[in-house]
């Protein structure tokens, strides 16, 4: 993987970047150099989509007083549909760091796909709720990736589609585009991650149907 122009990180292995790419929800002020965010940018084009219809749009968030106003956006989404999925009834919403300093992540990406881009024609592909997601999302991983191994860190989110009306009268959006991530980009304020905690293969896979054996490595 290689550098980018105003990059002072050393490139990174793939394994490396994947097993590490955890979400940062903590960030310095420092400004994001632009030529960096081309370079992931300029990568994460060759992720795959149907037909090859690449139906994607970022729109690359830098002005503070946009920041400051999709991050009221993010909020009130933040608060009314999400928090309360991991509140106890009864108790208070806790208060969420990145979700209230939104504005000060010098670098915001909102990933679009033209919907459009997203309909195959085939009755059961197009009512599924997750197949359209295969020509969008293998691009915005690719962002994630990218970013990772440039030392920068983000979050991964579909927080503002509850909001996606206002968003797109903000950021001038036209009909037949639709949100599909929002990521904050900037230097973590800490250290980013040296390993992830997942399930092992062996919880996830089984060979032959879904109640078969649990896939191991080796010879059969």
């Amino acid at each position: 993987m290689k550098l980018r122009p105003g990059c002072d990180t050393s490139a990174m292995e793939l394994t490396k970047v994947i097993r590490t790419a955890g979400s940062t929800r903590r960030f310095r002020s420092d400004p994001v150099p632009a030529d960096v965010v081309y370079g992931v940018l300029d990568d994460a084009r060759f992720a795959p989509s149907g037909n090859n219809r690449q139906g994607w749009r970022v729109i690359v968030v830098r002005d503070p007083a946009v920041r400051v106003q999709l991050r009221d956006l993010y909020r009130r989404s933040w608060y009314s549909y999400h928090a309360p999925l991991f509140t106890p009834p009864g108790q208070a919403l806790t208060p969420d760091h990145y979700a209230d300093h939104l504005d000060e992540v010098p670098v915001h990406l909102v990933v679009l796909v033209k919907q459009a881009a997203l309909t195959t024609t085939i009755e059961a592909l197009d009512a599924s709720h997750h197949i359209g997601g295969a020509s969008i999302y293998p691009f915005v991983q690719n962002i994630v990736l990218g970013l990772r191994a440039a030392g920068l860190g983000t979050t991964l989110s579909t927080v503002l589609v509850p909001v996606e009306a206002e968003v797109k009268q903000l950021l001038r959006i036209p009909d037949g585009v639709a949100v599909a991530a929002h990521l904050g980009v900037g230097w973590p304020a800490g250290t980013l991650p040296t390993r992830l905690t997942r399930r092992p293969v062996a919880d996830f896979t089984t060979v032959d149907s879904f109640d078969g054996e649990a896939f191991q490595p080796g010879p059969p």
